[in-house]
């Protein structure tokens, strides 16, 4: 019998080309909140934000001399000066629900694009997140949080809710009966057909990734 090990290690790369297949750089709900001088933009590094896909924290934060502007514009925005270098000051971290889990963030400035940082996480349950970001800004300290919600930031979703016309297995589901086939669960009949089963399993998730390729490929060509 394949040894559970070993498709645990397929699935987790699997689940890493899956997310390199979704994530397409989309932010597009985001909070806008002036922090003093300091315009701070907060959301999800990709919407649709789903559970089980790769995503995380994204956090912009410039500057204005004569303070934020109080209406979004192209010009408003030309005026702001990026601050860079903050992730050698600032914290995060996110929160899930009413923050009975919490996790550090590590912030990264995004590649050549000054004054944004991001920090790459995987949601695992649908719901409100909260981000908090504090630390020194500058000589000034900061201590923000920013939830998710309707006027801010999008909620994480449950993949099963969009899927149509059957809903495919969750990850909890998949691991479970991983974990049976592996503990040599009495329901398998043979090593051939726990085999068969696993096989199965890797053959969803595969159809799952070639599903998100061909959903990419048409966003790309309608761009």
């Amino acid at each position: 019998m394949i040894r559970v090990v070993t498709v645990i290690a397929i699935l987790a790369s699997a689940f890493v080309v899956a997310g390199g297949l979704f994530s397409t750089d989309n932010a597009l709900a985001h909070e806008h909140r002036a922090v003093g001088n300091y315009e701070f933009v907060v959301g999800w590094l990709n919407e649709p934000a789903l559970a089980y896909e790769p995503n995380g924290l994204s956090l912009r934060i410039t500057l204005f001399a004569n303070g934020v502007p109080a209406e979004e514009s192209e010009e408003a925005e030309a005026e702001g000066q990026p601050v860079e270098g903050l992730e050698e000051t600032l914290e995060a971290e996110i929160i899930a629900g009413g923050g009975a889990q919490t996790r550090a963030l590590t912030l990264e400035p995004a590649f050549n694009d000054p004054g944004h940082y991001e920090s790459v996480i995987i949601p695992t349950v649908p719901g409100d997140y909260t981000f908090r970001v504090f630390g020194d800004l500058e000589g000034q300290e900061i201590d923000e949080s920013f939830v998710s919600g309707p006027e801010t930031f999008s909620v994480i979703e449950d993949v099963g809710e969009l899927q149509f016309p059957e809903e495919l297995p969750s990850n909890a589901e998949l691991q479970t009966e991983v974990d049976a086939l592996g503990n040599g669960d009495s329901s398998s009949a043979s090593s051939s057909d726990d085999t068969a089963r696993i096989l199965g399993i890797i053959g969803i998730i595969v159809g799952v990734i070639g599903l998100g390729a061909g959903g990419l490929a048409v966003a790309s060509r309608r761009s």
